[in-house]
């Protein structure tokens, strides 16, 4: 089978959906060999595992990635002899039509939280998803929480639909000889700061049960900035915990490691996910786990986090408060979680995509 992969959006400092990228993309060419894959990549990134590249020399930032898929990908794809085009990321070219076309919807947050994006970022989004999905030959979906979306949503039927939960990157604890990660007891947050990852209601919350401690933990954020974060970088400083709060930037796999392995919980309150990368993240690792309750995170971290209202600064406050007082219950939550975690492989992921790829053709 010959598969054409748009990984435009691929970096190596690979975050959500460029980790989904990387780790999909590298489990499909071990699993299947005699398949070849084709992947798009922007300048200087370099998609491992693929068999032939075809790198775009010319596109600087999101608006010239825009440009070229819709106008100039197209007749390049048709020139090319594939079976199957895999748009690993909502948008796909929507002014000339592509055979055998499939999107990987990761979540419809520009609809459920228009107002978490700048207004013409939104509107955007919004429009590519919707007349992506109307035009793709298949849509694959993280978790049942973002399928339903689809079909209340966007009236996506629900037999355009296939359900590929990703797979857990094995980020194996770090071993002892690497020294602490931090010299104070600290609570971690992982994502890129914008307004659905909800850290500014997780310091909120923080400032509130452990501000008057002075013998209390830290709060780490690891993640580079996205958009709209001005707010959430300034809040420690407004709250009066400017000391306690530390945004780490991008950090690599070497150092989350070490993180993850030194934490006191890893702490998720996103508004919206589609899966949730750290929150599985964490409890693959047996780290205690506080997340939001309902959608996709509670579909991931089933029983073993401690869920919370997203909305609630005091929900966050009473968990985070829990996790301090009772360690012991919610480490022994985290390992049951552990052992439903370590089943969850990209090998699983790419067998799966690769029966959507057959069934597309016609073929399962």
């Amino acid at each position: 089978m010959n598969i054409l992969v748009d990984a435009l959006l691929y970096q190596s400092q690979a975050a959500g959906i460029g980790r989904y990228i990387e780790q999909l993309f590298g489990a499909y060419t071990l699993a299947f060999p005699d398949d070849m894959l084709t992947a798009l990549v922007p300048p200087g990134q370099w998609l491992a595992g693929a068999k032939n590249l075809e790198p775009v020399a010319t596109l600087r930032n999101s608006r010239q990635r825009l440009l070229y898929e819709q106008w100039r990908l197209a007749p390049w794809a048709r020139c090319q002899n594939y079976d199957v085009m895999h748009f690993a990321d909502y948008q796909m070219p929507i002014l000339q039509r592509l055979p055998r076309a499939l999107v990987t919807v990761h979540d419809l947050v520009a609809f459920r939280f228009p107002e978490l994006f700048p207004s013409n970022m939104g509107r955007v989004k919004r429009f590519l998803m919707r007349q992506s999905v109307l035009r793709a030959s298949h849509v694959i979906v993280p978790s049942v929480a973002t399928a339903e979306d689809l079909q209340t949503i966007l009236k996506t039927p629900a037999e355009k639909i296939s359900v590929v939960p990703h797979g857990v990157t094995p980020l194996e604890c770090a071993p002892a000889a690497m020294g602490p990660a931090y010299a104070r007891p600290y609570f971690l947050a992982v994502g890129t700061i914008e307004p659905r990852k909800n850290f500014e209601r997780l310091i909120e919350a923080f400032a509130r049960v452990f501000g008057p401690m002075s013998d209390g933990p830290d709060l780490l954020i690891a993640g580079k900035p996205g958009w709209l974060y001005r707010s959430t970088v300034e809040s420690p400083q407004r709250l009066g915990i400017g000391g306690r709060v530390k945004f780490l930037g991008h950090v690599e796999d070497s150092r989350l490691q070490v993180l993850y392995r030194d934490c006191l919980a890893v702490t998720y309150p996103s508004l919206y996910e589609g899966f949730g990368f750290p929150a599985a993240e964490a409890l693959w690792l047996g780290k205690p786990l506080l997340c939001s309750r309902g959608g996709a995170l509670q579909e991931v971290a089933g029983p073993d986090a401690l869920l919370v209202d997203p909305q609630s600064v005091a929900s966050i406050a009473q968990g985070l408060e829990v996790l301090w007082k009772h360690p012991r219950e919610w480490q022994q939550r985290a390992r049951a979680g552990s052992e439903r975690m370590r089943q969850m492989t990209w090998d699983k992921a790419a067998r799966s995509t690769r029966r959507v790829y057959l069934s597309v053709l016609g073929k399962e």
